[in-house]
């Protein structure tokens, strides 16, 4: 992963401990709770300024930037004895698993969606409420060996959809995952990235996408390279709560 993403992300993660302590402090001095409701509205203006509603946010952007912290944190991670083999190839999955949780859960608080329902929502939207950086397109997959890839880049629609069954995955998933790995097209914006990062989340938490497809299929360039996007996306948001005038 990018190391200036990292560095990023620690320094604006600490700014945020020292924006929120001490800790409950919301509760009990309203110049601090009206200055973090100011904020906020930065991102949604159906904030509240109720003493449980700012404890709430606040709550729940700690422990979705301290998932990502673990996550993004993770260097050279690897699950498993064997490093060789597909022990990189996990760890990589879940690191986007850890990393897609924390961008979810940050996302959902700064956007003021709770809702289960609502974390696709605020995912895409929150990409708005942020000044990001033109997105550096995100290449297909290209595989050392393509004999383990041919059967799934065929233009055949039968085909096209079976790795989307294969993988589990319907819906926006599935046609996320199908234009990325079998059309072999790229992805060029924050909001695919998001989607796609979603979906490969989702393909991996559910046990579909296993640690010997990752690595035949070539996917842990761009699980990587997903798991910086959704970095970069916190840590931008994370300023623009911060920061005390905005450019």
């Amino acid at each position: 992963m990018n190391s200036h993403i990292v560095n990023e992300f620690n320094i604006y993660q600490d700014k945020l401990w020292k924006f929120t302590n001490p800790d409950n402090s919301w509760k009990e001095v309203t110049e601090k709770r009206k200055l973090i409701h100011e904020r906020l509205s930065r991102f949604c203006d159906s904030h509240s300024d109720d003493p449980e509603h700012i404890d709430k946010v606040v709550k729940c952007l700690i422990r979705g930037v301290s998932l990502l912290e673990s996550a993004i944190n993770w260097h050279e991670p690897y699950i498993g004895k064997n490093r060789k083999n597909y022990a990189r190839s996990r760890a990589s999955q879940w690191r986007l698993v850890m990393t897609y949780s924390g961008f979810e859960i940050t996302a959902k608080a700064l956007m003021n969606k709770f809702n289960r329902s609502e974390g696709a929502d605020a995912t895409q939207k929150i990409i708005d409420k942020c000044n990001l950086p033109n997105y550096e397109k995100l290449e297909p997959p290209n595989p050392e060996k393509k004999s383990n890839f041919d059967k799934w880049l065929t233009k055949e629609e039968a085909t096209e959809n079976a790795i989307a069954e294969f993988l589990g995955v319907t819906s926006g998933d599935a046609k996320i995952i199908k234009r990325w790995i079998a059309q072999s097209e790229p992805i060029e914006s924050w909001e695919n990235a998001v989607k796609l990062a979603k979906a490969l989340r989702n393909a991996s938490a559910h046990g579909f996408l296993l640690a010997k497809k990752v690595k035949d299929w070539g996917l842990e360039p761009g699980l990587a390279i997903l798991t910086g996007n959704l970095a970069e996306i916190v840590t931008i948001g994370l300023k623009t709560l911060i920061s005390e005038d905005l450019e």
